[in-house]
């Protein structure tokens, strides 16, 4: 169930997520702190990345790693209890992942770079490797972005991404193309063997849905950013 407060909150079992909305700038330490505080995340082991639009992972296993804010990488996977994970979007894609049996949790910045690349299936790949995970307790959400009806794209952009062979992944409207990066991160999730049920779309578009979320293309390359949060309690 979504709660409507200063985030969309999702508490499942021992997994508690978020995305915040207008209210919050979650590249401001004061603003997540003060939504940590509120909402039950440890904000003083919060673990985030510089975000490059690629498909590295960073995996979260020790101190030293939360001491490491800032490294270069688009995933962020860990099973230390309260330890939240963060990424920042403001279009992009952010991917949760989630197996409440083995603990893990994951995020995944995917803007269509990261998406062309598969973050998702590497995501899903670490934690069946590293963390014994099995695919179908994976529990995955597709988090506020743009939609395909708001994503218009150049023409060469949608032949690369026909390398991917993901069905529906674009519109075509008048003459112009629109990337589907929800259908895309779907597809490639169930390629990994991800289960539909457990996949879930937050209907959410940032350019639609404008005034609950920031959007870099409408908000004119606002610095603010969406924060999805990630916590094992």
């Amino acid at each position: 169930m979504i709660e409507i407060v200063d985030g969309y909150l999702i508490n499942d079992d021992n997994i508690k997520i978020a995305f915040t909305n207008r209210k919050v700038d979650a590249k401001n330490s004061e603003d997540m702190k003060r939504f940590s505080d509120e909402y039950g995340f440890n904000h003083k082991n919060i673990v985030f990345n510089t975000q490059v639009h690629g498909a590295n992972v960073r995996i979260v296993e020790s101190d030293s790693d939360i001491n490491e804010n800032g490294k270069e990488a688009d995933g962020l996977i860990t099973n230390l209890v309260a330890t939240p994970l963060l990424i920042f979007t403001a279009d992009c894609v952010p991917v949760v992942f989630y197996d409440k049996k083995q603990s893990v949790a994951a995020l995944a910045h995917a803007g269509w770079r990261g998406t062309y690349g598969n973050i998702a299936g590497k995501m899903v790949n670490i934690m069946t490797g590293k963390y014994g995970c099995k695919v179908e307790n994976i529990k995955t959400i597709i988090g506020p972005s743009v939609s395909v009806d708001n994503y218009e794209v150049s023409y060469d952009l949608i032949e690369k991404f026909a390398a991917l062979e993901v069905p529906n992944y674009y519109k075509e409207k008048d003459d112009k193309y629109y990337l589907n990066l929800w259908q895309l991160n779907k597809e490639l999730l169930k390629k990994c063997g991800i289960l539909e049920d457990n996949i879930k779309i937050v209907d959410f578009c940032t350019v639609r849905d404008n005034d609950k979320f920031f959007s870099y293309r409408l908000d004119n390359a606002t610095p603010k950013r969406i924060g999805t949060i990630i916590q094992i309690d």
